[in-house]
């Protein structure tokens, strides 16, 4: 079964559905805009080939919703209380849509992106032990076991890619110091917590009247990490105007501007939640999560597309790309501050 109408008929929602229908875009699930006769929800179908063990995804959606939060969209539970309906096409989970609120996908404006940064702090700040969840995608910003993976996909050349990649396999392999420096910190007791662990803009809703913060959402990664993770995604997501897989290069520009608002707007919410050695070190997450997504872009590359979702055959290639120039851009503002 891959029907999100029959899906539907699992979960509590209100009302007769009058519309399903795709919405947004995402890299690895399918979501479902749903109108009823009395609400609108997003009805979301997630990929098990990626997230396998769903027995971790409803133990970590128990333990977070043990707290009543205004920071996280309501979900909506089964006929069995709870979280996920199985069926031979994945797993469905299902959350109220507020109509007032849209999930931004480029960042316009300052104000935008301080009203992010402090959803996600507010989120960082929620006080829950990191030990009360599990990761639901093992080793996901494991960035030793990334390496391997690219490793490895260069020595197989599964694609037959390798040739026109070197440049970019060159650019990465030069950057593999932000490993040892991200095992250094931990050696120093950079410590681990709750982490969204995907903090694109798009995981964020804001008020369609005010642009203020309303909820955080899409929670398939919740688990433990550290903070540098959720921030350097925020930095890899919102300082370039630019899409992963925008094809002119060039574009691809750091606004300094914008990473003074979301540092500011993140610690603005959270800096009483952590440690010294942790705001020393959110900066070098930017580093960090750029290359690793440029690491798991390069290898999909090379291995011929077989885990992101890809438009033409050189998106992989081109994603890869534009991260790696941010990343340059990245060591160019570590080095002024």
């Amino acid at each position: 079964m891959n029907d999100p109408k029959t899906a539907l008929e699992n979960f509590q929602i209100k009302g007769a559905i009058r519309s399903v229908a795709l919405f947004g875009g995402g890299h690895i699930n399918d979501t479902y805009k749903v109108e009823t006769s009395e609400a609108q929800y997003l009805l979301q179908r997630i990929n098990t080939d990626v997230f396998r063990d769903t027995d971790i995804f409803e133990a970590n959606l128990n333990a977070l919703f043990t707290t009543k939060s205004d920071v996280l969209v309501e979900h909506v539970p089964t006929w069995k209380n709870t979280w996920l309906f199985l069926d031979t096409s994945g797993a469905w989970k299902t959350q109220l849509f507020d109509k007032d609120t849209y999930a931004p996908q480029m960042a316009d404006d300052l104000r935008q992106v301080s009203e992010v940064a402090k959803g996600f702090g507010k989120f960082t700040s929620l006080g829950l032990s990191a030990d009360a969840f599990q990761e639901t995608i093992p080793d996901f910003h494991n960035l030793q076991w990334r390496l391997e993976q690219l490793d490895e996909a260069i020595e197989s050349d599964l694609a037959r890619r390798k040739a026109e990649a070197q440049n970019l396999i060159d650019q990465a392999n030069a950057y593999r110091w932000i490993n040892q420096k991200m095992e250094c910190l931990k050696v120093e007791g950079l410590p681990q917590r709750l982490c969204h662990n995907d903090t694109k803009i798009d995981n964020i809703l804001l008020s369609c009247s005010s642009n203020q913060f309303k909820y955080v959402i899409d929670l398939d990664t919740v688990g433990p990490g550290y903070a540098l993770y959720d921030f350097g995604d925020m930095m890899r997501t919102l300082l370039s105007p630019t899409k992963e897989s925008e094809p002119d290069v060039s574009k691809i520009e750091l606004r300094e501007d914008y990473y003074v608002s979301l540092r500011d707007g993140f610690l603005s919410q959270c800096e009483h939640a952590l440690t010294a050695l942790e705001i020393e070190s959110l900066a070098f997450g930017g580093q960090y999560m750029t290359y690793i997504m440029a690491i798991r872009f390069l290898a999909d590359y090379l291995n011929g597309d077989v885990y992101y979702k890809v438009s033409h055959e050189e998106e992989n290639f081109v994603r890869a790309r534009n991260q790696l120039r941010l990343l340059k851009l990245m060591d160019d503002l570590a080095d002024k501050e």
